[in-house]
């Protein structure tokens, strides 16, 4: 057991940008008496301002935010609210994010390819101080390589180089990668420089081929370039 136990009603909110999605989770959710949906948000921000005027025992947070690091925005809460328990959700569940998320100090990562009773169980497994990692989850960290591969590099990057390194693969322009990011060109540069250092590798197509080897980006689903 992690933490202790908490006391029914489970306070519940949801971080999730499709509001059709996240409106649907939340209604089927609230038909388990041993949990009070508290919030539904759609980005990071909102997710900080919840938490912070609001009790919030446990957190499905969506990793795929448009244009957030959901891994960021998990750091980012647990730094404003150390009690918070988030359960990540995600339909990449074999890709470095489940172990990012995991390290940063979440209680459970989901796959959104599994059903509604088997996130109910998941939170009331987070509820009573235990992990939720659902079993497609398990068995890709059960099976791939936590030594020095481009999974562990790319789990050293910052949450702004991660989201850089998307933006390079997905084909963006340095202007474009700046205004998606809200920083400058210079510091796009500077990111893209520090990623080449970090992975050892000397170009463009070297960070793009990394960034699909670990599914941080897939250029054939839908919305990529």
């Amino acid at each position: 057991m992690l933490a202790r136990p908490l006391k029914v009603p489970y306070r519940v909110a949801i971080v999730d940008d499709h509001k059709f999605l996240g409106e649907l989770l939340a209604h089927r959710l609230a038909g388990d008496s041993a949990l009070h949906i508290v919030g539904l948000v759609n980005r990071g921000a909102a997710a900080l301002q919840l938490v912070r005027n609001q009790a919030v025992d446990i957190l499905l947070l969506d990793i795929e935010l448009e244009q957030e690091d959901g891994i960021g925005v998990a750091r980012q809460l647990l730094a404003a609210c150390p009690h918070l328990r988030i359960i990540g959700l995600s339909m990449h569940d074999s890709d470095y994010h489940p172990a990012a998320l995991l390290e940063s100090g979440a209680f459970g990562f989901i796959s959104k390819r599994v059903g509604v009773k088997e996130i109910i169980d998941g939170i009331k497994r987070v509820a009573a101080g235990d992990m939720a990692v659902s079993p497609q989850v398990a068995a890709f960290l059960a099976t791939c390589n936590m030594g020095s591969g481009p999974i562990e590099k790319v789990r050293g990057l910052t949450a702004k180089e991660s989201a850089v390194l998307g933006d390079i693969a997905r084909g963006f322009t340095v202007k474009e990668i700046a205004r998606r990011n809200g920083v400058t060109e210079k510091t796009v540069q500077t990111h893209r420089c520090n990623m080449r250092k970090k992975l050892n590798v000397q170009t463009d197509v070297e960070l793009c081929l990394i960034a699909l080897k670990v599914g941080l980006v897939d250029l054939h689903a839908p919305g990529g370039r």
